[in-house]
């Protein structure tokens, strides 16, 4: 009974210690073995180290840094570049990721042209919704306010030149509100991603239609919709729909 007894008990902690649940790293501790990782070569192993120090909050300029230069060395060079950008984005004046993503680059063969929005688009990106809502109400309050005088002055010169204005201001509200439609609704739909797999492009979403296209990893493209895990792509050639899985957004 009592050999039972100890046998059970055995049984129960060793049951109770494989089912205990790991503690969590801390972020010291994975970033010292993602270092350790890349300095012994394993570059998959430090780039999925990186990859987690990320995904646990500690995200920055030199995390991507870090883990592009681990898919560098890997040989995968589309997340290399994906992981670049995510640098820059956190920082742009980060000339070492700026550099490493410029030889990424031209590792690759034949692609799409990285994708840049058009200068007028960029305007409206960096006026910002905010800045664009609040110059619609003031152009409109305006306008409203040249249109209250029109109507209370009477024929004359200064009665020309309130129409004028008044025109001139709703007009001008209404343009300004068109910016603020396509910076709110439209803008973001356009958004750049990276080719992380060799994806075919076809006319319609589901693999439907012709294949138009083989964007080969790290092609630079913008993505404008998204249906069914499926993406519609803009590259400098055309567009068409490709599988959302072989796109990555920096």
């Amino acid at each position: 009974m009592a050999d039972r007894r100890a046998r059970f008990a055995a049984l129960f902690f060793a049951l109770a210690a494989a089912l205990a649940p790991v503690r969590a790293q801390t972020p010291a501790a994975v970033s010292s073995q993602a270092r350790q990782a890349y300095a012994e070569g394993r570059y998959t192993e430090a780039a999925r180290l990186y990859a987690l120090l990320a995904a646990s909050g500690g995200d920055g300029a030199a995390v991507q840094y870090d883990l592009g230069n681990c898919h560098l060395k890997a040989g995968d060079v589309a997340r290399a570049i994906v992981a670049y950008r995510r640098a820059l984005r956190f920082e742009p004046g980060l000339a070492a990721a700026r550099q490493n993503l410029k030889i990424a680059r031209t590792l690759l063969p034949a692609r799409a042209v990285a994708w840049q929005p058009p200068p007028w688009e960029a305007a409206i990106r960096s006026l910002g919704s905010d800045v664009l809502t609040l110059l619609t109400l003031a152009l409109a309050l305006a306008g409203n306010g040249a249109l209250w005088a029109v109507l209370f002055l009477g024929p004359g010169r200064l009665r020309r030149v309130m129409v004028g204005l008044m025109t001139g201001a709703l007009v001008a509200a209404a343009v300004a509100g068109g910016l603020l439609y396509y910076a709110v609704k439209v803008a973001p739909l356009r958004q750049a991603v990276v080719v992380v797999g060799s994806a075919k492009v076809y006319e319609r979403p589901q693999g439907e239609g012709a294949v138009l296209a083989t964007l080969p990893p790290g092609s630079e493209v913008v993505r404008v919709a998204s249906a069914g895990g499926w993406s519609l792509l803009l590259w400098g050639e055309g567009s068409g729909w490709a599988l959302s899985s072989e796109v990555e957004a920096p």
